[in-house]
């Protein structure tokens, strides 16, 4: 039970939801005049300013998130003047503007008068630069917790007490940077943590959830203010509609909430009379621990919109770095704000201009060398994985083979390999193409022509690229192929077997004498465009069985897809495994658990490895370790995992001695 609480306030975040038309940003602030909202809010970015020099210079060499959301952020970029008008519009309509600037130089925009208040998002959590600098502008301050720690949330509370000057009103949001997230990892109960950690300021609830039951079931814990997406129609597309909701949805919420205050001031209730009292038992799993718990895929979204600090210039070695030294972009892939404030400041070497800032710039380097002559694995080659613009670094590593990720972009615009390699080649096709999922299962003719195009383009790099490298000559270089057969939201009534057949259908005239196609099978909630969806085939091993002998076909066998799809199906996981033994060809190693946490490290999920190892000892496979953002950080991640598995299957090589 928590006290009464006064009117919420509600906050219709626009985005990039109007897509870049004016008129629908227009439109989207009329809506929310007329649903009662108290802010309309927009999103304001310099691209040239959020974005690190080299990824400007070549987007196509970067995850293919990155170049999703960079395609989508300048397909949607409005010119100042528009937006000024906009906010015009909304004080017309009584309405109060928030403004989320995403660098200084769109903060300067929130200095006119139009704009009431302004709001840091998730990304920009750790930009410390960023918001010492909004609270010079003396206007109230909204803060977003999605893509931070427990720990920077406590170290952020020491900022805003220290910066806060001028005493402007703050509100942090809990939220999850999943978009949209599973229900278990919206832990509402932390708002209760976050009215502890911030008694002087209001607590409010940004939500990207499916629906609004969760939006409702936050009051219940304290939240004060409500800050949801709202778009013209969910099914655009575009990485936040599908998390936002429309007018009509939007209304309902607002006037829920407000029944639901009124009547939680004259009442006195529990967590379980109110999940009963307003109908809200389904959303049940989204009050979870009173914990601040980042998912893989926030921690994966953190790096592709999150920001890093870069030198602005060239700096000597004994130089002290402040913070007007340094700027701050994306991708993520260097120090934040809060992990260079809590650093000494003082240069142990010569730094260059754009360079992201490391701990050992410092003096502190706390990585363990990576030698590849210590990695013994018995019976087993492996490799690490790389793009098709980075792979260099990886081969260096002396591996055993590379496994390429190709993103749709550099598919189309490959580079050229002028070197020779003794390295075995893989070749993982991309999972989107012309950022459109690729879908083997489909009746939608547009989808299946979408991925041939996809295919053709695969066929041509295997070509040009495969005499480079080493591979069968019998069978040709590796391709690993994600089938398809999965939806946005869940369907009950999904024909299984109609995907089957198309898959069966596309997949023979997809093989090839060329080249060795290989299947993935599939984790049951895969993530998407930042966000949660259901996979309907290929997860179950039984099923898959009987495809390959069908398709003639094998597959590459993912562990971490396989644990999820196990503890989905409430089977044995070495079961499971055993009854695909005979078709597995080739190995992606990493850790899961629950059913939709994978890619972890070794020994950080579910799995016995022990026992994988010794039911895939005698098989003639290879392996890369797919850790979640393994390849940051020179393939740390790894790297580490290496380490983990030679001591894993060490022990099970070692002959027993009396």
């Amino acid at each position: 039970m928590i006290n009464k609480i006064n009117k919420l306030k509600f906050i219709s975040e626009i985005g990039i939801n109007h897509d870049g038309s004016f008129n629908v940003a227009k439109k989207l602030i009329q809506q929310s005049k007329e649903i009662g909202c108290n802010y309309v809010k927009f999103q304001i970015r310099n691209i040239k300013e959020i974005y690190h020099p080299n990824f400007l210079k070549n987007p196509s060499n970067s995850e293919n998130a990155n170049q999703y959301i960079f395609d989508e952020i300048k397909k949607s970029n409005l010119k100042i003047s528009q937006y000024i008008k906009l906010f015009r519009l909304a004080k017309k309509l009584n309405i109060k503007v928030m403004v989320t600037p995403f660098d200084l130089k769109s903060l300067n925009l929130c200095k006119i008068k139009e704009v009431d208040a302004i709001k840091i998002g998730s990304p920009d959590f750790n930009n410390i630069q960023l918001i010492i600098n909004a609270f010079k502008l003396k206007k109230p301050l909204f803060l977003s917790t999605g893509m931070a720690s427990d720990n920077e949330i406590n170290l952020m509370k020491k900022i805003l007490k220290k910066f806060n000057i001028h005493k402007v009103p703050i509100t942090i949001f809990h939220c999850v940077s999943s978009y949209p997230p599973n229900e278990d990892e919206i832990n509402l109960k932390y708002i209760k943590n976050l009215i502890k950690k911030f008694p002087n300021y209001e607590i409010g609830y940004s939500g990207h959830e499916r629906g609004y039951f969760p939006s409702l079931i936050s009051i219940f814990y304290g939240s004060k203010v409500i800050e949801r997406h709202i778009t013209t129609d969910n099914k655009l597309k575009g990485p936040d509609h599908n998390s936002s909701l429309t007018k009509k949805d939007f209304k309902k919420l607002i006037n829920f909430s407000n029944k639901i205050t009124k009547e939680f001031n004259n009442y006195k209730f529990n967590i379980k009379n109110f999940l009963v009292k307003f109908k809200l038992l389904s959303a049940e799993n989204s009050i979870g621990k009173n914990i601040k718990s980042l998912s893989l895929n926030a921690e994966f979204n953190k790096k592709v919109l999150g920001k890093s600090a870069i030198y602005k210039k060239n700096f000597s070695k004994n130089k002290i770095i402040k913070i007007d030294d340094l700027k701050f972009v994306s991708p993520g892939k260097g120090l934040s704000g809060l992990e260079f404030y809590g650093l000494k400041k003082k240069l142990s070497d010569n730094v260059l201009k754009n360079d992201y800032l490391s701990k050992s710039d410092f003096g502190k380097n706390d990585d363990k060398k990576f030698d590849r002559n210590k990695i013994k694995i018995i019976n087993k080659k492996w490799g690490l994985i790389g793009r098709l613009g980075d792979f260099e670094q990886f081969i260096d590593e002396k591996a055993d083979l590379i496994e390429i990720h190709l993103t749709w972009r550099e598919l189309i615009n490959p580079k050229i390999i002028r070197k020779n390699y003794n390295t075995e080649i893989i070749i993982h096709a991309p999972e989107y193409f012309n950022d459109k999922l690729v879908d083997f299962t489909s009746d939608d003719k547009k989808i299946v022509n979408n991925s041939f195009e996809m295919i053709e383009n695969v066929n041509y790099l295997v070509e040009k690229i495969k005499n480079n490298f080493v591979y069968d000559k019998i069978k040709g270089p590796k391709v690993i192929l994600h089938p398809g057969g999965h939806s946005e939201k869940s369907i009950n009534n999904i024909s299984k077997i109609n995907q089957y057949r198309n898959l069966l259908k596309n997949i023979k005239k997809i093989k090839s004498q060329n080249y060795n196609l290989l299947l993935e099978n599939m984790p049951p909630y895969p993530w998407y465009y930042g966000g949660k969806f259901y996979q309907h085939i290929f997860t179950d091993t039984k099923e898959i069985k009987n495809f390959c002998k069908e398709s003639e076909i094998n597959i590459c066998y993912d562990t971490s897809h396989a644990k999820l799809a196990s503890n989905m199906l409430n089977r044995n996981f070495k079961v499971f495994t055993k009854n695909i033994l005979n078709n597995i060809e080739y190995l992606h190693i990493s850790d899961a658990a629950k059913t939709y946490q994978e890619g972890l490290q070794i020994g950080k999920g579910e799995i016995d490895f022990k026992m994988f190892f010794q039911l895939v000892k005698n098989l003639n496979v290879n392996f890369v370790p797919e850790i979640w953002n393994g390849h940051l950080d020179n393939g740390k991640g790894f790297k580490d995992a290496m380490y983990k598995l030679q001591k894993i299957i060490k022990k099970i090589s070692v002959k027993k001695h009396c």
